[in-house]
């Protein structure tokens, strides 16, 4: 079977963890007998003539029987690629994952609304649009230090730390200069997962591979795969298998990586990603995660 990959990248400038894991798939796919073909979301057009379509480089497609996205990809540009992957779903294409979970997952403020809803827990948060109210925001998270996200974000890009109140205050008057400028999330940074957290693939619904990530160093609070974090293979407790599933089902992902932190309180979810990279937890686990996805995706296709 021919499996197509929306990708989002341009040709020939993918990141090194684009192309390991493009590498894992292609792999995977080929010693199950199957074929990828890469389908750059720079290459497509929609048209709005009958009926809604995609021409890639101008041309129809047809031959498209599933769509596995990986939405390698920013929130800047979160409404136009997510509308190129509804396109998709419009046409009768079977896709994973849909643009719906893709929404949720990028924007990190919907996806703590969505883990609140189904009582997911999660590190107490406050989205911002001014450096006002800093002292009572701060007192109710807990105190300093405290994590500073964009609303989008991946790989530990758009994650800082801030110590002090004239700190966090300098960061936030930074980089929201106005009105028109994107909110910030200010979070609780818990003392005790410093620099650890646990990376959990889930696949249709089912755990298929867990890792421990661990920072480079002690003065490195990001415990990213793709920054240098050193990983390993995890045992899950029943509470942190389980809340993985369901903050994959909550936002609706057939393909998720979920980032767990382990707190005196319980297990806590720190990110639900709908773009996991493959490499860390290939090498962490050395259990086929690529084969795995490959065989899920081929199974969707093949259902009516």
């Amino acid at each position: 079977m021919k499996i197509h990959i929306l990708l989002f990248s341009k040709p020939n400038k993918y990141s090194e963890e684009t192309s390991s894991s493009l590498a894992l798939l292609s792999a995977a796919a080929k010693k199950r007998g199957h074929e990828l073909e890469i389908i750059h979301a720079c290459d497509c057009q929609l048209e709005f003539i009958k009926k809604p379509q995609v021409l890639v480089r101008n041309r129809p497609i047809h031959d498209v029987k599933v769509l596995l996205t990986r939405a390698n990809f920013l929130g800047e540009d979160l409404d136009l690629h997510v509308s190129t992957i509804l396109q998709f779903e419009l046409m009768g294409i079977k896709v994973v994952n849909d643009h719906l979970s893709v929404m949720r997952a990028k924007n990190k403020i919907r996806t703590l609304q969505v883990l609140k809803r189904h009582n997911i827990a999660a590190p107490k948060s406050y989205v911002l649009r001014s450096s006002q109210y800093l002292p009572e925001v701060v007192e109710k998270i807990h105190s300093y230090p405290v994590i500073l996200k964009t609303i989008s974000g991946s790989h530990g890009l758009g994650v800082s730390i801030a110590e002090s109140e004239r700190g966090l205050r300098s960061i936030i008057e930074m980089m929201i200069k106005d009105e028109s400028a994107a909110p910030l999330i200010v979070q609780q940074y818990v003392k005790e997962s410093a620099g650890k957290d646990l990376r959990i693939i889930v696949v249709g619904g089912k755990i298929v591979a867990a890792m421990e990530r661990i920072a480079n160093n002690r003065n490195e609070f990001r415990s990213n795969f793709s920054l240098g974090g050193r990983v390993r293979m995890a045992e899950l407790t029943a509470k942190e298998r389980k809340m993985a599933r369901l903050a994959a089902k909550a936002l609706g992902l057939e393909v998720a990586g979920v980032d767990i932190i382990r707190t005196k309180d319980g297990p806590q979810v720190l990110e639900v990603n709908c773009n996991p990279g493959l490499s860390g937890i290939t090498q962490a686990t050395g259990l086929d995660v690529a084969g795995r996805i490959i065989d899920y995706t081929v199974e969707r296709a093949m259902k009516k």
